[in-house]
């Protein structure tokens, strides 16, 4: 199915998106783990080019428990409070809300916020896809795998619809049998678990599992551990 193309604004910078195919557009229950009250989307300020600032959507897990985990980089099933580091989340800490849309919060260092809740991030249903190529537009990091996979720079990204991904730069047409999705550690398969989470399982064998969310069920953006995405419009 082909989704209609969508535009984004950012306080000024706009991203907009020729379409893209999935396998289906159509959401089905999703596996949110119990302890999780929400995943939310909250603007946060970056800077960009020329030294500007300007505001930009980023995902929380609200939990039930009142603790909140900002920008995650592991599945939610795999977090545990009583050993979060930066590899985990860049922040997290204690909330509460002040209004209908508004929650305050106290984060671990004992710094104290107010933030307006913007729309709710979405799961990846298992039976999604996604087609064509990818740039971050915020964020940064790298995927810490471990192993002989070790880091893997990402701050691009391809993926094809029947289940592959790249790191690697792609010219010509995009396909599975593209040399540039048969390298060793930087490419291999991709699957969703529909709880906001991506595995990937590299061509030499070895697995790791990420947080991965839709923005406001949009098929353009997406964010994948510590980094958002959007979609190339060539």
């Amino acid at each position: 199915m082909k989704a209609s193309s969508i535009t984004l604004l950012f306080s000024g910078f706009i991203f907009t998106a020729a379409s893209v195919c999935l396998t289906s557009c159509k959401k089905e229950k999703n596996a949110t783990p119990d302890n999780v009250e929400s995943v939310v989307l909250i603007a946060d300020r970056e800077m960009g080019y020329g030294g500007y600032y300007y505001d930009i959507y980023k995902p929380w897990v609200l939990f039930k428990n009142g603790k909140f985990i900002k920008e995650p980089k592991v599945p939610l099933d795999e977090i545990q409070f009583d050993v979060l580091t930066g590899d985990i989340a860049s922040s997290w800490g204690d909330y509460s809300y002040s209004g209908s849309n508004e929650i305050s919060l106290v984060y671990s260092d004992g710094y104290t916020q107010k933030k307006r809740i913007g729309s709710k991030a979405s799961p990846a249903n298992p039976n999604e896809s996604l087609n064509g190529h990818f740039s971050s537009i915020s964020g940064g990091g790298n995927l810490a795998w471990g192993g002989s996979v070790g880091i893997l720079s990402y701050a691009r990204m391809s993926f094809t619809e029947d289940g592959y991904y790249t790191t690697e730069r792609i010219t010509g047409s995009n396909s599975s049998s593209h040399a540039a999705y048969n390298t060793n550690t930087t490419s291999g398969k991709y699957k969703f678990d529909g709880s906001y989470s991506i595995t990937l399982t590299a061509n030499n064998g070895e697995t790791k599992r990420f947080f991965f969310c839709w923005f406001s069920g949009s098929a353009w953006h997406f964010r994948l551990a510590g980094r958002t995405f959007s979609r190339n419009s060539n």
